[in-house]
């Protein structure tokens, strides 16, 4: 027993350090994000079950390394350099802070972004998106614009919206884009630019004196990072808010309309695994999504004193 007990160490002394060479040398795959930490589920569950469905299993054949900046664009190009420190097989980018953090950092290593990547001009076209840039274009900025649409069929009466917008994540096509929805539907908008967590407060402050009478939150990862806080910004300013994201709409937001993350997972895993696999990011097509879905919290429209339209009801998904 003593032999068997003896033989067993042995083998375990000699195994342990192969295991740990073999993790070091797995394939990365890093991921820059702006969110906190309490922000990064689910997508990145999501992610990795996307990922184990076409046979990548982190942990196992590859290793996912997340980098976040926890609210603060400022900290993206230090962890991009980061990861490609740690020879990065690809990283995922999501968001226009993160993008562009990772372009700075390398020209060679494939990078898979998603955001509005044909209004931000950081492709050439989606055939064929140039550089070493593939992704998934989000088109934020048509979402933008029907997300007021939504808001002024549950909020008939309101003449002021305000707009809360990331500046990073608004290029001139994409502000105007919303700007002419407004002008169509006879709707006067307040802007309010958001840099970080602290101007969230003032910015709802300040939509409250101006009149407004409810909120369009603008596509971009930093706000969706701020979710919870725009979720109670809302309901103690008593301020209709509409979002991008289903999880928005969960932390207290009236409603929420864009595309579904689990489509998004699907989609950053098989670009991911194309890029292990030794595909040309310049030549890999850029995705878009084809699955959106409308949400409206019912507990929100409550506190609201809301009575959410009928119609719109009928195409939502409900949240009690």
């Amino acid at each position: 027993m003593r032999r068997i007990a003896a033989a067993f160490a042995l083998w375990l002394c000699a195994t342990v350090p192969a295991f740990a060479q073999n993790a070091e040398n797995l394939p990365i795959v890093g991921w820059l994000r702006i969110n906190t930490p309490d922000a990064a589920e689910p997508a990145a569950t999501l992610l990795r079950d996307a990922l184990a469905v076409l046979g990548r299993v982190d942990g196992h054949n590859i290793h996912i390394d997340q980098r976040l900046a926890e609210g603060h664009p400022e900290r993206l190009p230090k962890l991009a350099e980061a990861l490609i420190r740690e020879k990065a097989s690809v990283i995922l980018a999501t968001g226009i802070h993160a993008i562009m953090a990772a372009l700075r950092a390398t020209r060679t290593i494939p990078i898979v972004a998603d955001d509005d990547l044909l209004a931000e001009g950081l492709i050439g076209s989606l055939a064929k998106p140039g550089g070493n840039t593939t992704g998934i274009s989000i088109l934020a900025t048509e979402l933008d614009g029907k997300r007021l649409e939504i808001l002024k069929e549950i909020l008939p009466s309101s003449r002021r919206v305000a707009l809360l917008r990331d500046p990073a994540n608004s290029a001139p096509a994409r502000f105007q884009g919303v700007v002419d929805t407004a002008r169509e539907l006879g709707t006067e908008l307040q802007s309010v630019d958001v840099r970080g967590f602290a101007d969230l407060a003032p910015a709802f402050a300040s939509f409250r004196a101006g009149g407004a009478k409810a909120v369009n939150v603008l596509a971009s990862p930093l706000l969706n990072g701020f979710r919870e806080e725009l979720g109670r910004l809302s309901l103690d300013q008593k301020l209709p808010t509409m979002c991008q994201w289903r999880e928005m709409a969960e932390a207290g937001c009236l409603a929420a309309y864009g595309p579904t993350l689990r489509e998004l997972s699907a989609m950053r895993a098989a670009l991911t695994d194309k890029m292990l696999k030794g595909a040309r990011p310049d030549e890999t097509p850029v995705q878009q999504p084809t699955r959106f879905e409308l949400v409206i919290n019912l507990k929100a429209a409550e506190a609201f004193g809301l009575t959410i339209p009928p119609a719109i009801l009928a195409r939502a998904e409900v949240i009690e």
